[in-house]
Parts: C-alpha cells; structure tokens; sequence
C-alpha cells in the first residue's frame, strides 16, 4: 500500500506520467475543436494598418490522433471579412501539432476580422476526419 502511496505522489509532482506540456492541449477556450482535434490562435504577431500582417491558428491533434501530414491543409476566408492573401501556409510542428499562416493587409487601426472555414485532417490508426469548422478570430492592428 506504501509503495502504491508513493508511485500516485510521484506520477502526481511530474505532471501525470506520459505526457508531456508539448503534447497536451492548450490551455483555454478553444476557437473551434471536437474530441479528436482542437484549433487554438497562435501568439499574436505586431500588425500595423496597411502593412502585410499574419495570424496563426494553431491545430492540435487530440487522443489517439495526430496531423494527416498528407492532407492539403487551407482556410477559406469569408469575404465579408478581412480579405485574406491565398488560403494560408500549414506547417508541421510535430506530429500532433500544426500551424496555419494566414496573411492579409488590413485597411485601418483597430480589430482586424479574420474569420473562414480551416480545412483540416487528423487520423488514428484506424480511420482519418475531414473537417471544416468555422473558425472567427480578431487581430490587434496599429
């Protein structure tokens, strides 16, 4: 029983075993997700009004799953929106983590709009998700 006490307290002051910060989902609310991914904003980038300015959404393998590196990742921007340069760069940050590059010029200070659809794949060993959730987020312009 002593030996079970202490295996818990040690499993519980490294942080629960197996995983590691890297590999668990981030903290806070998510911009859109379900239980088998979820999609996060990046850190925000300086932008400045007229300049060419990025956002970053972030894509999180959950569980089992992890980033379908065959996929040909792309946001669809709304154009009621901030218009968006092209359809975003994906890349790979591991194999459960990828992060989408979205470029635009926004037209004055303030908040710019960046909302679309993020065309997105993860898989298991057993079966790959097709996904397009609607993501919104809103960018700090100088």
């Amino acid at each position: 029983m002593a030996r079970e006490l202490l295996v818990l307290a040690l499993v519980a002051a490294t942080g629960g075993g197996g995983c590691s910060k890297s590999e668990s989902a981030p903290a806070g609310k998510p911009l859109a997700g379900k239980a088998f991914y979820r999609i996060d904003a990046g850190p925000p980038a300086a932008c400045a009004s007229g300049s060419l300015c990025e956002a970053r959404v972030v894509l999180t393998a959950l569980g089992d799953y992890h980033v379908n590196k065959d996929y040909p990742f792309k946001f669809i921007g709304d154009p009621a929106a901030t218009a968006l340069e092209g359809v975003g760069d994906f890349t790979l940050d591991g194999a459960r983590r990828g992060i989408m590059t979205l470029k635009f010029r926004p037209a004055a200070p303030g908040s710019a709009k960046v909302v679309g659809n993020f065309k997105l794949s993860v898989c298991s060993d057993e079966t790959c998700e097709i996904e397009s959730p609607r993501v919104e987020l809103a960018v700090p312009v100088s």
